[in-house]
């Protein structure tokens, strides 16, 4: 009997120390999902303001709403990306290649 309830205490401590720490992993896991997807949308839309072509004002992936917003100067392009309460933001001063 005694056997048993130590079996089930350390079996229960075990499982107590055990998900709040996969919880934390999970929760670090999105948070790096959601910035790999950010740059991704920045780096599409970048793409198109090199071919002159109209950026997305909203972008929906995976259950996610992301706001674009493009940002034009005299001679620089960018692209800012909101989702809740990050932003990321690329400016791009040329579009010039140069061929060898």
């Amino acid at each position: 009997m005694i056997e048993s309830l130590v079996a089930f205490s350390l079996v229960s401590l075990c499982i107590a120390i055990y998900i709040p720490f996969i919880v934390g992993m999970l929760k670090k896991v999105d948070a790096e999902k959601t910035a790999v997807e950010m740059h991704r949308i920045q780096y599409e839309q970048i793409q198109k303001i090199e071919q002159h072509q109209a950026i997305d004002p909203t972008w929906k992936t995976g259950g996610k709403i992301f706001t674009i917003n493009q940002l034009t100067n005299s001679s620089r392009k960018g692209v800012r990306i909101n989702y809740e309460n990050e932003e990321i933001f690329i400016e791009v001063r040329s579009f010039q290649t140069s061929s060898p």
